[in-house]
């Protein structure tokens, strides 16, 4: 049995907030911060970190941190995929990192590595530095705290198995239920597996695909593929093998609008006469440049969708797909409890979105990076200052140019929201200079 006389004096904030009755992403976000700072000061760490899996993603960020100021420190030698990470995330047992062989934040301190699980699955660490030499009481000790995170991380992730698009309540349901004959056109794709889908940049068909996809043909393979070939032999290869990967499952091509004639020849022949038994996605905008071959015209309309811009929604509609992406967005950058002013909400409103969603989630991104306050207001809402996309490309994209920089966003993004912006701490993490990060994010639009 633990005795915290060993610990010294626990503190009464400490043990109320252990026995806190908030459980699950509550305690996740208001205890666990608090908590640890507490206990670090009171066992006499000198530092410690706590480092945890992020929501719907197959990243690391820190969740806790205590002692290292605000440069902060980054546990180089514990990089992903690192030797000594693989050491720690299968340890049972707590793993000590001298200060004379690692590179430490103290000077003459020495790390216990607990990692963190969750139903038997690895999900983080926690790491306190020490200049005691046995760590064997606070190991203990640190291991029930290790267990008491994952027991909680657990209780805030009931549906991880339940991807965004696919929850009812979001804001991808709220816009579903504004497209005109949505419920029409996927009776028709469970009959022909054709499905066409027109609207502005950013209006969400990638999204609105996956969906129906996932409705009708649930954990079958999804291929997106963003260009083809204009070469008509290397078309008709493609196609043959585009066929191949996605049989049983749905072939997404995107820019229909944009094909020549013989390329529209060619993917109509191919549909009817190559055997292909799975399903089809067609996916562009509304106003087309080319001239369309009669018989691909009336493929295209054979089971078709137009998705509404933003502009033609009725307001009340617009103002409750901002509120619900705004939550969204808040509970993927940890920033629950911040709120959207009621000014900020009428300017986003307001506002005319030319890339639809991507430029509604990025207007309201800016707003949560640049608040500092518990309410988002309309100087928070600079329009302009970034252009982030929000989610990496399915791995089933095959552009690599834009999937390459969606990753280098997306990781940068993360860096911003685990150490506030501070770009010394972020470069560290990141493995660049600082200078080749300031590159990037002006390259990227976030700065």
């Amino acid at each position: 049995m633990i005795k915290f006389k060993q610990f010294h004096n626990m503190p009464s904030q400490a043990i109320s907030l252990l026995a806190s009755e908030k459980t699950g992403k509550d305690w996740m976000d208001s205890v666990l911060p608090i908590l640890w700072e507490g206990l670090c000061t009171e066992l006499g760490f000198s530092a410690g970190v706590v480092v945890l899996k992020a929501e719907g993603e197959d990243s690391f960020y820190e969740s806790a941190s205590f002692g290292y100021g605000e440069d902060g420190f980054y546990y180089s030698f514990l990089n992903r995929g690192s030797d000594h990470w693989e050491e720690l995330m299968h340890s049972p047992e707590p793993v000590v990192f001298s200060g004379k062989e690692f590179e430490l934040f103290g000077k003459n301190t020495n790390a216990c590595a607990i990692r963190i699980s969750s139903k038997k699955t690895e999900i983080g660490f926690l790491l306190a530095e020490m200049e005691e030499a046995s760590h064997l009481p606070f190991a203990i000790f640190l291991s029930l705290f290790a267990d008491k995170i994952g027991t909680e991380w657990a209780k805030s992730k009931p549906s991880l198995e339940v991807s965004d698009s696919m929850r009812e309540g979001n804001s991808h349901s709220l816009y579903r239920k504004e497209i005109p004959n949505l419920d029409l056109a996927r009776r028709e794709f469970a009959s022909q597996k054709v499905l066409t889908i027109l609207g502005q940049a950013g209006s969400g068909k990638k999204t609105l695909a996956k969906w129906i996809h996932q409705s009708h043909l649930p954990g079958a393979p999804f291929l997106v593929v963003e260009s083809l070939p204009e070469h008509f032999g290397k078309l008709e290869k493609a196609l043959s093998h585009w066929g191949a990967e996605s049989r049983q499952g749905s072939l997404v091509l995107v820019g229909i609008q944009a094909l020549s004639l013989g390329q529209q020849q060619i993917l109509s022949d191919w549909w009817t006469k190559s055997g292909y038994t799975g399903s089809l996605f067609l996916l562009g905008s509304e106003e087309s440049g080319q001239e369309l071959l009669p018989e691909f015209e009336r493929f295209l309309r054979k089971n078709s969708l137009v998705l509404p811009s933003l502009r033609f929604l009725p307001k009340t509609k617009l103002q409750s797909l901002v509120q619900a992406i705004f939550e969204e967005l808040c509970d993927s950058q940890n920033r629950s409890g911040l709120q959207l002013g009621d000014r900020s909400l009428q300017e986003l409103v307001s506002r005319g979105y030319a890339e639809n969603f991507t430029d509604l989630r990025n207007a309201i991104l800016t707003g949560i990076l640049t608040c500092r306050t518990n309410q988002v207001e309309p100087a928070d809402l600079e329009p302009g200052k970034s252009k982030m996309d929000l989610e990496i490309p399915d791995a089933e994209d095959l552009d690599l140019r834009r999937g390459t920089e969606a990753l280098e966003r997306q990781k940068i993004l993360l860096a911003m929201r685990i150490f506030s912006g501070n770009q010394i701490r972020m470069a560290k993490a990141l493995g660049i200079s600082r200078g080749s990060l300031q590159y990037k994010m002006k390259q990227l639009g976030l700065m």
